[in-house]
């Protein structure tokens, strides 16, 4: 995974000091925030769907902003949008297959793997270079998140209820198709596209990344 730490801070660099989307008024009716501001301009966004562990009917569409702690290990505050007075509603932790295999069997059942929707295209990263994105897509395949959501449901108001372990998607028809499309819109992309350059770029011969925990 230190070659996701190099590309990270590549990234980081890439814009220099320009915001991805800058912060023209602070009236909150008007705002039109770039979440990065407020996180210090950490060098990777990340925009991937995340599906409730106990309740896959809870689906948020997430957006990480991550920066290197150590060798192997990335920390991301998540936001539920990426301008429009986007809420701050979780924090996901990510770290290296080698570091996942050392943790207790009793903790493993807290991390959820990548690798399925890196190869399904419901994890993106906009704004990057295509090679950047290609080093970064082989090396996020492997590793392994735990994030909790803080703002279990994005649409109300405030924060309410006890923080929810929230998931990655690992099948197919998990996320539901109009969380898709919007995000694909928003963007000027296509999830069918991306599946097909990531089919080229990754091994088509180990779709089997990574066992979960049972």
């Amino acid at each position: 995974m230190g070659a996701v730490v190099g590309v990270a801070v590549e990234a980081k660099n890439q814009g220099g000091d320009k915001p991805r989307c800058p912060c023209v008024d602070p009236d909150p009716d008007k705002a039109n925030i770039n979440p990065a501001k407020f996180v210090g301009q950490f060098g990777l966004h990340v925009c991937a769907f995340h599906v409730g562990k106990d309740d896959p009917k809870l689906q948020v569409e997430s957006h990480h902003y991550c920066t290197v702690l150590r060798d192997g290990v990335l920390q991301c505050v998540v936001y539920d949008a990426d301008r429009g007075n986007a809420k701050l509603i979780g924090v996901e932790y990510i770290v290296s297959e080698e570091i996942f295999k050392t943790l207790p069997a009793e903790e493993k059942k807290f991390w959820h793997p990548h690798g399925f929707e890196i190869r399904a295209g419901l994890l993106t990263m906009t704004g990057i270079q295509p090679d950047c994105e290609k080093k970064l897509v082989k090396g996020l395949l492997k590793t392994w998140g735990k994030v909790w959501h803080t703002w279990p449901d994005p649409k109300t108001d405030l924060p309410i209820g006890p923080p929810v372990l929230m998931w990655s998607a690992n099948k197919e028809g998990e996320v539901r198709d109009e969380l898709i499309r919007a995000r694909d819109k928003r963007y000027n992309i296509d999830i069918n596209e991306i599946r097909k350059q990531r089919e080229k770029l990754l091994n088509p011969g180990s779709r089997k990344d990574q066992t979960q925990p049972d």
